[in-house]
């Protein structure tokens, strides 16, 4: 088996996967709704309430679909200086808006290279993770890129996560429990608050994109680490 380096990752076909998240829907079919049960354009429309602004950032956002809609919900209730939506995805298929949506910025390049000063109310990651290469270290950049009470969605399947050559399961579970995320292993979806902080501790040694297909049914990235 050979592990990939993050540079040699991105040219993979199975990271360039087109299906996952190309075309989701903030709300709805095929939706943010869907995948983590809370509408983004309502939980930002309550932190604007709460302290007048709000910001989502969506890493691997793929063509934008849902940051899209959410920046036209927010101009046409004449919020959108009140709201900023960033979107980072490798391949950089954007769809484009009608209006000049002044609130909303695109950003094609790899998550594991994105900087920014900016703290968000929200980050989320949709079926990204399965195709990054250091799952865990995205994991602990997009909580520093948390407010205080900001909120982190993400997919993760730990069977795509291998330590010492042995499952990580047990071992992330238990390091989620103890930094207060919350991990659903039947939905295998993430959740962590600004409030958390968490450092894995493990060397990452690469990627395998041979893996094959995980939970969702397509071809997956799997990354290995040692204590």
């Amino acid at each position: 088996m050979q592990l990939l380096p993050e540079d040699k990752l991105i040219w993979s076909p199975v990271v360039a996967n087109s299906r996952m998240n190309r075309e989701r829907n903030a709300s709805g079919i095929n939706s943010y709704e869907q995948e983590f049960k809370f509408k983004p354009e309502v939980f930002l429309q309550q932190r604007i309430v709460e302290q007048g602004a709000a910001s989502w950032l969506d890493l691997c956002c793929g063509q934008g679909k849902a940051l899209v809609q959410v920046a036209e919900s927010f101009l046409s209730q004449n919020l959108g200086d009140r709201i900023h939506l960033e979107g980072v995805d490798l391949i950089g298929d954007f769809v484009s808006s009608s209006t000049d949506l002044h609130c909303l910025h695109f950003e094609m390049g790899n998550i594991a290279e994105f900087k920014t000063e900016r703290q968000y109310d929200l980050i989320t990651c949709v079926h990204g993770l399965h195709y990054v290469g250091n799952k865990l270290e995205a994991i602990e950049k997009a909580m520093h890129l948390l407010k205080p009470t900001g909120q982190f969605w993400a997919n993760l399947d730990l069977e795509n996560i291998v330590i010492n050559h042995n499952s990580s399961s047990d071992y992330l579970k238990d390091m989620f429990r103890q930094s207060g995320f919350v991990y659903n292993s039947r939905t295998k979806i993430l959740k962590g608050s600004g409030a958390n902080s968490i450092h894995f501790g493990l060397k990452y040694k690469g990627a395998d994109d041979q893996y094959g297909p995980n939970y969702t049914g397509q071809p997956s990235v799997c990354s290995y680490y040692e204590k």
